[in-house]
């Protein structure tokens, strides 16, 4: 099942993934790191550390399962018509 919409959704998100991963090397505040976490929830606290990349691969794979559906679901309702 292919969908533009769902890879534009993923794309979108891995491209936010690799923008909060890379800012706490610019800015060095205390929090910095905490936009990258908020994007891996809710795995972040099931996996450990070294595994964020499967928690950030795992949501992208949701990400674009729930896309994917969701723009299938207009033609179902032009089908029933």
């Amino acid at each position: 099942m292919y969908s533009k919409l769902a890879s534009c959704g993923m794309a979108i998100y891995l491209a936010a993934i690799a923008w909060a991963f890379a800012y706490p090397h610019f800015d060095h505040s205390t929090f910095a790191g905490v936009f990258f976490v908020l994007l891996a929830l809710p795995w972040v606290d099931y996996f450990p550390g070294y595994l964020l990349p499967l928690a950030v691969a795992l949501n992208a794979l949701i990400i674009y399962v729930v896309l994917a559906v969701l723009s299938c679901v207009p033609a179902l309702f032009r089908r029933r018509r």
